[in-house]
């Protein structure tokens, strides 16, 4: 609907997180909605711009714990753009929520480590960064 209705346009300074939602599809579907902008039904979309360059510039996305997809999605839409959905306890997640996050952060390199693991959610809500 963001897309659709050119919001982004509208308020370019505004921030989309998306939460509760997971990440393993957002590289799929930013190629999606890129392929139908380019498309002739693209063009009855009110935006200046391909849906990826709105993301790229105002969105953020949350991971679950168990999302193995992450590395994967971090390196096809970049480091800045993810973290950790912090909303534990939820009953669809094991009491070792802190295990997964851990082990799945040791699969991303460590300057995407460090950005997923808190310093991207410090920059999108406009906390002081530690150090």
């Amino acid at each position: 609907s963001f897309f659709q209705y050119g919001t982004f346009d509208k308020f370019p300074k505004m921030r989309l997180v998306l939460l509760e939602a997971g990440a393993g599809w957002i590289d799929y579907w930013l190629g999606r909605l890129d392929a139908v902008y380019a498309s002739a039904m693209g063009r009855t979309v009110p935006l200046k711009e391909k849906p990826s360059f709105y993301f790229n510039r105002s969105c953020w996305i949350s991971a679950d714990p168990d999302e193995r997809s992450l590395p994967a999605m971090v390196e096809l839409c970049g480091a800045d753009k993810f973290f950790w959905a912090s909303d534990f306890p939820h009953p669809d997640h094991v009491g070792n929520y802190i295990e997964e996050v851990e082990e799945l952060a040791h699969k991303l390199p460590p300057d995407a480590r460090a950005k997923v693991m808190g310093e991207n959610v410090m920059k999108v809500y406009k906390c002081a960064i530690p150090g």
